[in-house]
């Protein structure tokens, strides 16, 4: 089942600043590139961890873990994660997607999540910003 961005636990908890990413597979520092991810998500003072439990959308309908699929416990610290990997020219230049799912608790219907798409945004700033830069 593909995720979607309204996602529930088992118990009904919203996972709130989930992030989904994704390293483009034919590069040629594939490993290294997640090794240094992982190592920076470790790195950070409340650890952003991989999702290993099931998700479930507003059917019930269940969604299994997914590579690339992350969990911070803070907005501040997803935030924070993606905006130093979307620094860093060698990691930001092979991810294919960087989505960060930002339920917001005050919204007329507290299930639903803004996603943002981070990669996109980055590369907008940078085409405007900083137009010599190869991506």
């Amino acid at each position: 089942m593909e995720f979607k961005a309204n996602m529930l636990t088992k118990d009904g908890k919203k996972m709130m600043y989930l992030i989904y990413l994704g390293i483009n597979k034919d590069c040629e520092d594939y490993e290294a590139i997640w090794s240094e991810i992982r190592r920076r998500m470790a790195a950070v003072s409340i650890p952003i961890i991989p999702v290993d439990w099931d998700l479930f959308d507003d059917n019930k309908n269940i969604c299994t873990k997914e590579d690339g699929l992350f969990y911070a416990q803070t907005f501040e610290i997803g935030m924070g994660f993606i905006m130093g990997l979307l620094d860093t020219h060698e990691l930001r230049s092979n991810i294919s997607f960087c989505n960060f799912y930002n339920g917001d608790a005050y919204k007329t219907n507290p299930k639903r999540y803004d996603a943002e798409d981070s990669l996109e945004t980055t590369k907008q700033f940078i085409k405007k910003f900083h137009p010599n830069e190869i991506w």
